[in-house]
C-alpha cells in the first residue's frame, strides 16, 4: 500500500509547499498488474494521453504508460491510497501547460547507456525512477526532471527539483539522457531484487520449467546463482530473451543433474 499517511495527503502537502502554484499530473504504468490506467478511466478519466503518442512505439496499447492530469479530489487518489501495488506510477507537480509537462516524459522514452546502447528507460515505474534520480548529481537531476517541480513516489518521498524548472522547447527527441556506469552500478544495485523478480517471472513462462520442482526460497536461490554467473559483476538492469533461455537451459542442465 502507499504511505500510510496517504498519497493524496503527501501530494497535497508537496503542492502546498510550492504555495499551490502547480498542476497535479500523474504518470500512469501501463505494465502494472494493477491496471491503474483501466482504475483511472473507472474513477476519474478526466484527462489522460498516451505517452509513446507520436512515436515508433504508439501502437503498444497494451504496456502503453498514460500522464493523466488531476485535482486533489479526484477519485482515483482513493484508489492510490487503498492499492497494494508499489509500480503503478507516480506524481508531479508542475506549473507548465499538460503539453509541455507531456514532451518532456516522452522525452525519457530511452536513455543512453554508457557503451552508447539505446535502451527503453522504465520512467513510469517509480522504483526505477526513484533509484535514477537518488543516483545521479544535481545538474543531471535537474535534467531528468524538466517542468517538474516536485516529485511524488508511491511511498510517500518527495524529490524537488535541485534549481528552477525548465521546459525545452520543443522537447529533445529521445534518446537524450546518458546514464553513467557510476549511476548504472547504482541502479543494478538498487534494482537487484527486481531483476530476480523479473526472471523468475520470465523462466515460469517457460514449458517444462524447471523451477516448479523447488521450493519458492529454492528456486529464487538458483536463479540468484545464475544471473550472478550470467552478469559477471557487470551492472545489469533488464535481461535479453536471450539472456532469459541461456539459465533456462542452464536450470534445466542442473535438474537433470538431480542439484538441489
Amino acid at each position: 500500500m502507499s504511505d500510510p499517511s496517504g498519497f493524496r495527503e503527501q501530494l497535497q502537502a508537496a503542492s502546498q509547499a510550492l504555495d499551490n502554484r502547480g498542476a497535479l499530473y500523474l504518470v500512469l504504468s501501463g505494465t502494472s498488474e494493477a491496471k491503474p490506467v483501466r482504475h483511472f478511466y473507472g474513477t476519474d478519466g478526466l484527462t489522460a494521453v498516451p505517452l509513446f503518442q507520436g512515436t515508433p512505439y504508439a501502437g503498444w496499447h497494451e504496456v502503453m504508460p498514460f500522464l493523466v492530469q488531476v485535482t486533489d479530489t479526484s477519485g482515483f487518489l482513493d484508489w492510490v491510497d487503498d492499492t497494494d501495488a508499489a509500480d503503478w506510477g507516480w506524481g508531479l507537480i508542475s506549473d507548465a501547460t499538460l503539453g509541455e509537462v507531456f514532451g518532456h516524459v516522452r522525452s525519457l522514452t530511452k536513455i543512453l547507456l554508457p557503451d552508447g546502447k539505446e535502451v527503453f528507460f522504465r520512467y513510469w515505474d517509480p522504483r526505477y525512477l526513484g533509484a535514477l534520480l537518488s543516483g545521479v548529481e544535481d545538474t543531471c537531476r535537474a535534467n531528468l526532471m524538466g517542468p517538474a517541480q516536485s516529485i511524488v513516489l508511491p511511498d510517500g518521498e518527495v524529490i524537488n527539483h535541485p534549481g528552477t524548472p525548465g521546459n525545452a522547447t520543443p522537447a529533445p527527441e529521445f534518446p537524450w539522457f546518458s546514464l553513467s556506469a557510476e549511476t548504472l552500478k547504482k541502479i543494478a544495485v538498487l534494482c537487484w531484487s527486481r531483476l530476480v523478480d523479473n526472471t523468475i517471472s520470465a523462466l515460469g513462462k517457460k514449458k517444462h520449467s524447471p523451477l516448479i520442482q523447488y521450493p519458492g526460497p529454492v528456486a529464487r536461490q538458483k536463479v540468484e546463482r545464475q544471473l550472478r554467473r550470467l552478469t559477471s559483476g557487470e551492472a545489469v538492469t533488464e535481461l535479453s530473451p536471450e539472456h532469459v533461455q541461456t539459465i533456462h537451459h542452464a536450470l534445466l542442465h542442473e535438474a537433470s543433474r538431480g542439484t538441489y
